[in-house]
């Protein structure tokens, strides 16, 4: 029964990846060692806005963007393409400890099909572990992109290419933004990007435990079966 819950994992595992080494996003390098995913990622909770921000939000759809009134609160609270910049750092509280995190950006002008038109946007911004006072901790690295970002079934599918997740040795409640390019070799004002929203998403150990468990699903129906 193990065996089939390994090969069944490995099947599965195989198929929802289409991930591929790589450090080189658009025209320009990223600093970090990440995978980059071809596809979209699922975000679970969001991170609550704590403070900062330069007051500057704003909306892009992708084909289009604009300013608007929302507070840096509501713009930051999903990922619905709404956008705040930063400076001074943006602050996000999360209840449980994190080693990672799941930056969505919201790329305000440039959108083209194939994601080269802004590349370099979802790129200028660093992200720290932090204590509640916005104190810098430690800075994350980028370990994994996803370059359809968290939305590709609609006309907003482009506003949050190259969602990136940030990974840290140690755990936090508090996460910092300030501005900072990741990319090397390209057109870019450091600190102009937006960041639409900052969540959770599953650690690698959460995947292989869904794994294991869909299999033991399978394995038990075809028992039933027989």
């Amino acid at each position: 029964m193990f065996k089939q819950i390994l090969l069944t994992a490995a099947v599965l595992s195989v198929s929802i990846s289409t991930a591929f080494a790589t450090t080189t996003i658009g025209g320009a390098t990223l600093t970090d060692t990440a995978t980059v995913n071809s596809g979209t990622v699922t975000p679970t909770s969001y991170l609550s806005y704590v403070s900062g921000g330069n007051g500057a939000t704003g909306w892009a759809d992708g084909s289009t963007y604009g300013s608007d009134g929302f507070t840096a609160a509501a713009a930051m609270s999903s990922a619905d393409h709404h956008w705040l910049q930063y400076d001074p750092a943006i602050l996000v509280y999360s209840p449980a400890a994190l080693s990672s995190v799941l930056a969505i950006p919201a790329i305000d002008h440039g959108w083209n099909a194939d994601n080269t038109g802004e590349f370099w946007e979802p790129f200028e911004f660093r992200i720290y572990g932090s204590d509640s006072s916005g104190a810098l901790l430690e800075e994350g690295h980028i370990t994994s992109v996803w370059a359809r970002g968290v939305d590709d079934t609609s006309a907003l599918k482009n506003a949050d290419d190259w969602s990136s997740q940030w990974s840290f040795t140690g755990s936090y409640n508090y996460f910092a933004v300030v501005s900072g390019d990741r990319l090397v070799g390209g057109p870019w004002s450091a600190g102009e990007g937006e960041i639409d929203a900052i969540a959770a998403i599953p650690e690698p150990e959460t995947y292989a435990m869904l794994l294991a468990g869909l299999g033991l699903i399978g394995f038990a129906a075809r028992r039933r079966k027989q």
